[in-house]
């Protein structure tokens, strides 16, 4: 690559950040606090859970029934759980 493609490339690149930046302030701005994705979901020999995609991309998974969260992710992380989260199920005192 040749010192000026070197600086269009790093040009380029440099207005595709700033663009980024931008879009995630206006999306910020303009998101409605709804979840931006929400559908029940249903599995074999298990009770259906409520699954929600939230801003910032945060993915939450909810009893339909009782609205504890089950499961929590971080934002952006949607496979990670966030850090410090307990499942309803473990507030939930044993009775025997």
């Amino acid at each position: 690559m040749t010192p000026a493609q070197q600086a269009a490339h790093d040009a380029a690149m440099q207005a595709a950040a700033r663009t980024l930046g931008h879009a995630f302030t206006f999306a910020a701005l303009h998101a409605s606090g709804g979840p931006l994705f929400q559908r029940t979901m249903r599995r074999p020999q298990s009770a259906p859970v409520l699954v929600r995609f939230v801003w910032p991309g945060v993915l939450v998974v909810c009893d339909p029934q009782t609205g504890d969260v089950l499961a929590e992710s971080e934002p952006g992380q949607p496979l990670q759980l966030k850090a410090g989260f307990v499942p309803a199920a473990a507030c939930t005192p044993v009775r025997g």
